[in-house]
């Protein structure tokens, strides 16, 4: 009797541990019938989120190990549990600013889920209802970070596909920091890194690389005006539009970026009344077009909008650090700027503390 009371206390106390933690994944040496400490994790980011979800343990946050995750569906990221002073926290178990992050060590998430899963739940807080598209996190909470996770295009390139994606306006309160989004339009496409309605969708210290749009800051919460919004300590490298701002926005932040080589810098929606943003400190050469309109349609043209600018250079050329043999490590700068080229001083990037 003493024995089996003793051993219950100790599995009880186990469990404790566990659920008083983060929950943790590993794509190559996981099981999803572990239970997810660091030293026995699950194999699944789906099992992961699952548990993150379910009531009746103290989980917030998720810890993903170096490895590639292709999710043949999307992850709904919520939960059931109390929220009041809790986020979650979805991140990279080794962070770009840890002494031992390498380039290899950031995970890769990929998806192979099929176009219009989600369109029926979403169509009509969706901003593509028409059309069939792909998300990797759903994000349907409010405090919610994102952090060090490398998200590659999807498959097939006649896909729209959003690797982060807010649908509903309600929530509040979304961070992605220090991730790199990375894609090719005829190869591995990514429609819009991150698109979000509603407030306080903040990106800072991000990478986004080829991208057809970096982020999208969509509809309103309803109130006709949105606040809290913004991009920072980020660099958008050859994207075909950098951001979209398409309601009107009283406090957005725009600081410390570099925006080159892309087709459209910023696309405004003509029915956002917003008076004016704000740029500061910022690199934006070598693109095709600075302000762009968006009707009710999507058709874009250059249009005139009110951008206040202080300390923004306009000329010259970003020198981005890629790879250089396949036989090699990637550079610990990898896509960044080269150090004594432009930019590099303003320190964008998914380092907050320099290498």
């Amino acid at each position: 009797m003493r024995t089996t009371l003793l051993v219950n206390l100790i599995v009880c106390l186990c469990d404790l541990a566990v659920y008083s933690q983060a929950i943790h994944v590993d794509s190559n040496t996981g099981n999803d019938k572990n239970p997810g400490t660091k030293e026995s994790p699950v194999h699944s980011i789906h099992k992961a989120a699952e548990i993150i979800r379910s009531g009746g343990n103290g989980i917030y946050t998720m810890k993903i190990n170096p490895g590639i995750y292709v999710l043949d569906s999307h992850v709904p990221v919520s939960t059931e549990k109390e929220m009041t002073n809790k986020r979650i926290i979805i991140e990279a178990s080794v962070l770009p600013d840890d002494p031992s992050w390498t380039p290899e060590k950031m995970p890769v998430i990929a998806s192979k889920s099929k176009k219009g899963e989600i369109q029926e739940s979403y169509a009509n807080a969706s901003p593509f209802s028409p059309y069939h598209f792909v998300v990797c996190f759903l994000i349907d909470e409010s405090h919610v970070t994102i952090r060090g996770i490398k998200f590659h295009g999807y498959f097939y390139p006649n896909t729209r596909y959003f690797p982060i994606a807010r649908f509903n306006k309600t929530k509040t309160d979304l961070l992605v920091e220090q991730c790199m989004f990375v894609g090719d339009e005829n190869i591995s496409h990514i429609q819009a890194g991150v698109i979000a309605h509603g407030d306080e969708v903040k990106i800072d210290h991000c990478v986004f690389y080829k991208v057809n749009n970096a982020i999208v800051f969509w509809k309103d919460s309803g109130n006709g005006i949105k606040s809290g919004n913004g991009i920072t300590n980020s660099i958008i490298y050859g994207a075909k539009q950098g951001i979209w701002t398409t309601q009107p926005d009283k406090d957005f932040e725009f600081e410390n970026n570099i925006i080159s080589n892309c087709k459209h810098v910023w696309v405004k929606l003509d029915s956002n009344k917003t008076n004016s943003y704000s740029i500061n400190n910022c690199v934006i050469v070598n693109n095709e077009y600075y302000k762009v309109i968006s009707d009710s349609t999507g058709t874009l043209a250059p249009g005139e909008f009110e951008i206040k600018e202080k300390n923004v250079t306009k000329n010259g050329e970003i020198s981005l650090r890629l790879a250089d043999r396949v036989d090699k490590p990637l550079p610990i700068d990898y896509m960044h700027a080269i150090p004594n080229t432009l930019g590099y001083e303003i320190g964008a990037g998914i380092f907050k503390h320099r290498k």
